[in-house]
């Protein structure tokens, strides 16, 4: 009788696991484009932070040059980043305002400034510009997103802005649904042609986000050539003095 008992029990037990399992599945399948598009923005996009990073850039012919750096970022509108590394560059500042960039050469006490598509140029003669590693703010807000593929484990998105002077008119995102961050991301131009695309190598827990610390651009016009970020400190939500993004500390 108590065997027969546990019976019932083990039995009520896996069909509500079973219950589980399909309403859970069905509650993911039944969310938007929009709303998994917005999860990511919630793990990948802050207002405001700052990091020390180690940016590899690898040539096509196999060689590695390294810079660690610091960066101070606030959305979209403002960073400041110093060259920490390597010595040669060191104290090497940047600038950005907006649509504009300052560069500062502490060895020839001289700035230069530019604007506009130079932003997207790759820095260091890398896959990574300065508008990659400052971007931060809202895709959904800059894109219009359908969903193309999905797999029990992942989603894909594709995104397109009517807005053809953004760096990536049009972006696909395969993103992994136990943490809506993307396993790759394929940033391409006006044609839809894809300029490069950008790998999670490594994350960490961060309070309530989980967020890449590791990440590769890959060039998909170049074979072999590659920048990766790997960020060794970073703290979210940082207020800097009103001064921190202006000329007067970038030449100090």
């Amino acid at each position: 009788m108590k065997k027969k008992s546990n019976y019932k029990w083990v039995r009520s037990l896996f069909l509500s696991l079973i219950c589980f399992v399909v309403l859970t599945a069905s509650k993911a399948d039944a969310q938007t484009a929009e709303e998994w598009l917005a999860k990511v923005d919630g793990q990948m996009f802050y207002k405001s932070a700052e990091y020390t990073a180690l940016m590899t850039v690898h040539s096509p012919g196999g060689a590695n040059r390294f810079f660690r750096m610091n960066g101070k970022v606030v959305g979209d509108e403002f960073a400041l980043m110093e060259y920490l590394e390597p010595p040669r560059q060191k104290g090497t500042r940047y600038l950005k305002r907006s649509d504009n960039l300052w560069i500062y050469f502490p060895k020839q006490d001289r700035t230069m400034h530019i604007q506009g598509h130079i932003l997207r140029q790759g820095v260091q003669g890398g896959d990574m510009s300065f508008e990659d590693m400052t971007e931060s703010s809202s895709l959904l807000e800059k894109y219009e997103v359908k969903k193309t593929a999905e797999t029990d484990t992942t989603i894909t998105l594709q995104l397109e802005s009517s807005d053809m002077t953004v760096s990536y008119p049009f972006r696909e995102l395969l993103i992994d649904k136990r943490n809506y961050l993307p396993i790759k991301m394929v940033n391409s131009g006006v044609n839809n042609l894809p300029i490069k695309e950008l790998v999670i190598l490594k994350t960490k827990r961060f309070k309530n986000r989980t967020f890449p610390i590791v990440t590769e651009i890959r060039s998909r016009l170049v074979e072999n050539k590659w920048t990766r970020f790997e960020i060794e400190e970073i703290r979210f939500g940082m207020k800097f003095p009103d001064d921190t993004f202006t000329k007067k500390v970038l030449e100090k």
